[in-house]
């Protein structure tokens, strides 16, 4: 909190003046309003044109802080966002595997939300109620003392009984959040695959599966709905029940003669400014218990969860050696014993029956898991530089990743080459059959879903040759895909990377015929 506050300081110290100003201004309207009577109840013409002015000067003020906020909010909610994505890129591939893309995004937009809320409210309005209490109370005990003492009372009844509901509110808004994210994440995961969707006859079956999860998420939200509104009531009751008693008695004491009638003037603005300003602490509890638990999520399950960095960087790969290979897999042991080395122009086929683990073992080369046995240039794996090792092995799985961008985005992938030239890619074998239908800067659907699905491994593999690695990972890339797109990628690909070391993964015994080399392995290893 600390860090992000420095780093917006300006925005901090400008609406921390704005927010004193206005709320000095506000104040001074009562104050003000004591004066707008001459003894003879004729109105003082300046006081009350003075009055006019404050009230405009506030009004505008107020419009000033909401600019100033939300061209705030635009940057912060970018910068902070930007900067927890980059953290959930650099978690453990496991721990992201555990807990769901889906939820942890989700989550991140909670956190960003909550810092956002209490930043722009909580914080500054801090700032302004403290002082509108305080001259509030002082106003009330220059009419009547009994009053100022039971607006008095009110304030630690408030904060006591608001600091017992937010801790409750603490524990159960840490589960609604789990609930909610991992309830959203469930429905998420279910209509993601919209053939399997829409196969179905009717909506029983999609009914039984997605009911659990809608009615946690609105259980959990219902649970803390009930606990946080119906114990807050009972403090709004009781401020309602003693401002109301408030006038009744303000009314008895200007019947007595005890008071004036401008003095009930003046107590119907401050006690409305005084309440809101009261229950304002309520919405603070409230935005500080949301970022708690905001800030609990991202240390426990983002900042805990990072991958250590190591000090060996990698200028390139041109060796690359299996020996007794020992790594943990859903906290499961593996271990092969390979003894092989490989080095630039080895192609080499992964063979092994299906759950044996061969992706796995491939995985482990880019430390997606913590792995022991491998050395790369006579580095052990475990002493390089992750971000170094990542920068030269190109990983393609057979689950393809096809965003809902242009071909061109897709393919490049981020990358931004203003000097690449394009035509090597238009004019190749590789993607004639994607460029008849689609161009270069047409959009693709979610998924690829107007790709075929060699035409998704194709797009895949443009974003290999667009690129200049050493080591190239190719995990059932050809499996449900026709023999002469087979041929096609294989060959294509091979011919490119003859200076390479290429690791292919497949069932298919014909795909062993484009290598040169071999690694057997099976599930007892």
């Amino acid at each position: 909190m600390k860090d992000i506050m420095l780093k917006n300081k300006k925005f901090v110290i400008i609406t921390f003046i704005l927010t004193l100003f206005t709320a000095i201004l506000t104040v001074s309207v009562p104050i003000l309003l004591s004066n707008i009577f001459n003894n003879n109840y004729t109105i003082n013409t300046p006081n009350f044109i003075l009055i006019i002015v404050f009230m405009f000067i506030t009004y505008a003020i107020q419009i000033s802080m909401v600019i100033i906020r939300e061209n705030f909010a635009l940057k912060f909610n970018t910068d902070y966002t930007k900067e927890l994505y980059a953290k959930l890129f650099n978690m453990k591939y496991d721990s992201i595997l555990e807990q769901g893309s889906s939820y942890l995004i989700d989550r991140i937009g909670q956190t960003v939300n909550n810092l956002y809320l209490f930043l722009i409210n909580s914080l500054v309005g801090i700032i302004s109620n403290v002082i509108i209490i305080t001259v509030s109370l002082v106003l009330i005990g220059l009419i009547n003392i009994y009053l100022f003492l039971m607006l008095l009372a009110l304030v630690p009844i408030n904060y006591l009984g608001y600091k017992f509901i937010n801790r409750k509110l603490h524990e159960k808004s840490k589960v609604m959040q789990e609930e909610t994210s991992s309830g959203y994440k469930e429905l998420i995961a279910i209509f993601k695959n919209t053939d399997m969707i829409k196969q179905e006859s009717d909506y029983k079956r999609i009914a039984s599966m997605i009911s659990p999860s809608i009615e946690r998420i609105y259980r959990s939200m219902a649970n803390v709905n009930k606990f946080g509104q119906s114990t807050s009531l009972i403090i709004k009751l009781i401020n309602s029940f003693v401002q109301n008693l408030m006038f009744f008695a303000l009314a008895y004491l200007i019947f007595t003669g005890e008071t004036q009638v401008g003095d009930l003037v003046i107590a119907s603005i401050v006690l409305p400014i005084f309440f809101t300003a009261l229950q304002a602490f309520t919405n603070v509890n409230l935005e500080y218990r949301d970022l708690i638990v905001s800030k609990e999520f991202v240390e426990e399950s983002i900042m805990n969860e990072q991958e250590k960095q190591k000090d060996i960087i990698l200028e390139d790969i041109e060796s690359i050696h299996f020996g007794k290979v020992d790594f943990n897999v859903a906290k499961k042991s593996i271990t092969y014993n390979i003894n092989a080395t490989f080095s630039r122009g080895d192609i080499i086929y992964i063979d092994g029956p299906s759950g044996s683990g061969k992706s796995s073992l491939m995985k482990s080369l880019l430390k997606f898991r913590d792995a022991s046995g491998i050395r790369i240039n006579e580095h052990k794996l475990e002493d390089i530089n992750i971000k170094s090792l990542r920068s030269h092995i190109f990983y393609l799985s057979q689950e393809t990743s096809i965003l809902p961008f242009t071909l061109k985005e897709n393919i490049a992938f981020g990358s931004v080459d203003p000097y690449y030239d394009w035509s090597n890619l238009q004019n190749s074998e590789l993607m004639g059959s994607i460029l008849n239908n689609h161009s270069l800067d047409g959009k693709l659907l979610d998924q690829g879903s107007n790709l075929s699905g060699g035409e998704k491994q194709r797009v895949m593999l443009a974003r290999l040759l667009k690129e200049d690695y050493d080591v190239v990972i190719l995990d059932e890339v050809t499996s449900n895909i026709d023999k002469d797109s087979q041929n096609i990628i294989l060959n294509t690909v091979l011919e490119r990377m003859k200076n390479k070391i290429v690791f292919v993964i497949s069932h298919d015994l014909t795909v062993k015929e484009f290598c040169n080399k071999e690694i057997k392995i099976n599930s007892t290893q």
